[in-house]
């Protein structure tokens, strides 16, 4: 590695290692190695918000990548400053798919995003895992991360484990979560590039297990990189209401339909939230009343029709609606 490359990473741990002011309050507990809670003490009459961030593709060694980077992490800081979400899901493709200095690069994207004080769900986009610096390795240099929330749990298949968790939202005070999130590991190989049956048994089992727990079910959202093929279908249907913007296909890979249908069968979850698809910010609801969501591009170095911003998603407590809302940042 140049010494140049050296210098230009460290001058950007400096850079983003600034912090803002902190005004969430939230605490994070580890349950299992798949399920988290964490308890907001934050008193928003809306309810929980949730910044929504992806494709960011932190890390690209063509010439003047990293000066993108640097704006991207402004750009996100700003939304930061200005919604004071009590928490942020990072829906994959944080990294770039070229890693040839890959702890130190995944080390800087948890200085930044521990500097903004407050939890950020991550899932594993199609890119993050490749150069040679896969799953394992992310995983090991996030743990050293204060705030960071990224689970696992064993299946029986080749892969012995499986990058999904589940999170409890919880309300200061409360026994019982107002909210949970189901992260998923949507794939990047050939031939596991969606959520598969696995993952779904362990969704079927984990929200069982929760409804005994809690002794109803609690509501849920969830969240991954690559889309279902219903958003197609979605963005297909001219009698359903959208909101967003549509500029490509979807691109869902290898989804055959059954993840959607599983979560109308569990009946918990009421909207997913995906990226992948840089130039799709579209939301909607499909058939069976669960709302389909694009991220809002967030990278300034990822390919895009429109400034990089971010997603708010509100999680009333009230029993009404999730709002949803994309959101850029006002730059000075």
């Amino acid at each position: 590695m140049s010494n140049n490359r050296v210098n230009v990473l460290l001058d950007l741990l400096v850079c983003i290692g600034i912090q803002i002011p902190c005004f969430s309050q939230s605490t994070i507990k580890s349950v299992d190695t798949d399920h988290f809670e964490i308890e907001i003490s934050q008193n928003n009459p809306q309810g929980i918000t949730i910044l929504q961030v992806t494709d960011m593709h932190i890390g690209g060694t063509g010439e003047g990548k990293w000066k993108k980077d640097l704006i991207t992490y402004k750009r996100i800081r700003k939304l930061i400053e200005t919604y004071n979400p009590d928490l942020l899901a990072v829906t994959g493709d944080l990294l770039t798919g070229e890693k040839p200095f890959g702890a130190l690069l995944a080390s800087s994207v948890v200085q930044f995003f521990d500097g903004l004080e407050r939890p950020w769900l991550y899932v594993f986009g199609n890119h993050d895992p490749e150069g040679g610096f896969g799953r394992q390795a992310i995983a090991e240099v996030f743990a050293e991360s204060k705030w960071h929330i990224l689970g696992k749990h064993p299946v029986n298949s080749e892969w012995n484990e499986k990058y999904d968790y589940l999170v409890d939202l919880k309300i200061l005070g409360s026994d019982k979560p107002a909210w949970q999130v189901y992260g998923f590991d949507s794939g990047s190989e050939k031939g596991y590039k969606s959520i598969k049956s696995d993952q779904l048994d362990w969704y079927k089992q984990t929200s069982q297990a929760s409804l005994q727990r809690y002794g109803q079910k609690t509501r849920a959202i969830s969240i991954f990189h690559i889309p279902l093929i219903q958003y197609q279908l979605l963005q297909n249907d001219t009698s359903m209401k959208k909101q967003g913007h549509m500029k490509e296909k979807v691109w869902y890979e290898e989804d055959d339909g059954s993840v959607y249908e599983t979560f109308l069968e569990v009946g918990n979850i009421e909207a997913t939230f995906c990226g992948h698809d840089h130039y799709n910010n579209y939301w909607g609801t499909y058939k069976g009343g669960i709302t389909l969501a694009y991220g809002y591009i967030s990278g300034e170095s990822t390919k895009y029709a429109w400034p990089p911003g971010g997603k708010l998603i509100t999680l009333p407590t009230d029993g009404t609606a999730i709002q949803i809302e994309n959101v850029v940042p006002v730059l000075d």
